[in-house]
């Protein structure tokens, strides 16, 4: 599938969202005066108050209102880490060029590991940093949010970035999301400025049912409320005895919902959504259709959204397996094709030498 084809998708989407709006005002309206003629001016009292109160905890949801991002993070301890796969990757050292990896929510380095060699092979060191809280006990992600993940791939990047003649940024979920962030502040500055950009799986919002007609899930609207009472859902790590499908019995991250953390995600890549355009490197926007994690739309909001004039699109097809669709460098059947594609077209973007050093 071309660019054309989610491109076109997006503007339905978006086309979706001013007719909804329209006739939610429009049923508003009617509501209203309906009320007002059948039910009287006490009942239509009390009725305005609850749809008050329900739009103030949308708000309360939905917005920073009353929230203060605390960008400072910890580095997560080696002496804590659940699988030695888990670990930061550190890039060789012996290549001009570096892919600067970030894994997802909750997950770790360990979705890089198998392209290492491949990345060498072709001129490529391979660094992915492991984002706060992960890798080592679900509960250390209590404490964290959106603006430490960023603010560690934004530390790890500005250290790694001057080293190499060029340097790619590739991320995977909301490492996509945290991938295109960056970008939208580094393209900005030379001295920074990723060479281009791949994303996988990428999410560009949790809920936008107006927007884009997307929702994750309902609860999403109440994931700050219900943060501020229960730090995760069925948090937990995987059975380690699981043989899984297509080698996503391989994925070392941790299970569960939590809340408050999701509620940050929301603000996180409502910024991120609103910034596309200052992301200005070309970008290869890859996705499977039916992705039963981050709705295969939201590809084509990304798309449509970006700044670059140079965008490509990778599409996968999964639907003879029985797993998530998502994360496509976990499956055998997917990882050194999606992969190779990838550093095709970061090759066609970079202007360097091959030689090591």
């Amino acid at each position: 599938m071309d660019r054309n084809g989610t491109g076109r998708a997006a503007a339905r989407q978006k086309a979706l969202g001013r007719i909804a709006r329209v006739a939610a005002t429009a049923a508003a309206g009617g509501a209203v005066g309906f009320a007002a003629a059948t039910i009287g001016p006490v009942a239509l009292a009390a009725s305005a108050a609850i749809t008050i109160a329900a739009i103030a905890v949308g708000l309360w949801n939905t917005t920073p209102i009353g929230f203060r991002p605390n960008p400072r993070y910890a580095a997560p301890s080696p002496a804590r880490l659940r699988w030695p796969e888990a670990a930061p990757i550190a890039p060789s050292g012996r290549n001009r060029r570096l892919v600067y990896c970030v894994h997802g929510f909750p997950s770790t380095p360990a979705d890089f590991r198998k392209a290492i060699a491949a990345s060498d092979e072709r001129g490529w060191d391979l660094a992915a940093p492991l984002l706060p809280g992960c890798g080592g006990d679900p509960r250390d992600l209590r404490g964290t949010e959106w603006s430490q993940y960023l603010a560690a791939v934004r530390d790890g990047w500005a250290e790694l970035r001057p080293r190499y003649d060029a340097a790619c940024l590739v991320g995977v979920s909301m490492g996509g999301s945290l991938a295109l962030a960056l970008a939208e502040e580094a393209c900005a500055d030379p001295a920074l400025a990723p060479s281009a950009i791949a994303t996988i799986g990428a999410p560009a919002t949790l809920a936008a049912w107006l927007r884009h007609g997307l929702v994750v899930h309902p609860l999403v609207y109440l994931s700050r409320t219900i943060g501020a009472f229960v730090p995760s859902i069925g948090a937990g790590l995987p059975d380690p005895d699981r043989e899984g499908e297509d080698g996503d019995g391989d994925w070392k991250g941790y299970l569960g919902l939590y809340p408050r953390q999701t509620y940050t995600l929301q603000l996180g890549l409502r910024a991120m959504e609103r910034r596309l355009g200052e992301a200005t490197c070309p970008a290869i926007v890859c996705h499977a259709r039916g992705d039963r994690m981050v709705d295969f739309r939201n590809a084509g909001i990304v798309e449509a959204g970006l700044g670059s004039d140079d965008i490509e699109a990778y599409v996968a097809n999964m639907d003879g397996f029985g797993h998530m669709r998502h994360n496509l460098m976990l499956y055998d059947s997917q990882r050194d094709r999606v992969w190779s594609r990838i550093l095709d077209f970061f090759e066609r973007h970079t202007t360097t030498t091959t030689g090591r050093d």
